[in-house]
């Protein structure tokens, strides 16, 4: 289930329902014991509660919040854009090299586009502008919710929340959060 897991420690006589969610850098964490809340059912049931409240207050990132995040290997200070360089052998063997400035975008999930400025023909200033320049158009582009976010997504369209997002969840993935949230049943 998504944002929730169960604790049944014997030795500690620990027995509950855990929420826990991270959402842009913080930690979410709330524990629903069985004994306090009136057995493994009702324990989950506020669990479940909790956790839909939580994603309503702390919606999952947008693929653009994702993308746009500045990494700590990041060296040219623009997001999605770096100087490579492709190699290729001369005649004689010498290995020469042809530098570029690249732009990427993602576009489906696990999938990404990118576009490819040489030094040699733009210069140094020209690629990197042009490649700036794809980025942002290549940017504008990327709609949903950052794909490991899609199940809670889901539970959000599902609980009708979130009604934006109905037409960007995939009925596969309503029905498996419909399926994961509606298990309560096997709990006595």
């Amino acid at each position: 289930m998504y944002g929730i897991s169960r604790i049944d420690d014997e030795k500690f006589r620990t027995h509950a329902w855990r929420v826990s969610l991270r959402r842009r850098h913080v930690m979410h964490v709330k524990n629903f014991a069985d004994k306090k809340h009136g057995g493994k059912r009702k324990a989950l049931r506020l669990a479940q509660a909790y956790r839909d409240e939580l994603l309503v207050e702390n919606p999952p990132l947008t693929r653009q919040e994702y993308s746009g995040i500045r990494r700590r290997n990041n060296v040219t200070g623009v997001v999605g854009v770096c100087r490579y360089s492709k190699p290729y052998k001369l005649k004689n063997g010498t290995v020469r090299y042809s530098w570029y400035w690249e732009a990427i975008w993602p576009t489906t999930r696990g999938d990404s586009e990118y576009a490819r400025f040489s030094v040699r023909k733009y210069g140094e200033a020209g690629a990197f502008k042009r490649a700036c320049a794809a980025r942002i158009r290549g940017f504008k582009l990327v709609k949903g919710v950052f794909w490991p976010c899609e199940e809670s997504s889901a539970i959000l369209a599902v609980a009708g929340n979130l009604p934006s997002l109905r037409g960007r969840a995939s009925r596969q993935q309503l029905e498996r959060a419909k399926a994961r949230d509606h298990t309560a049943h096997e709990y006595k």
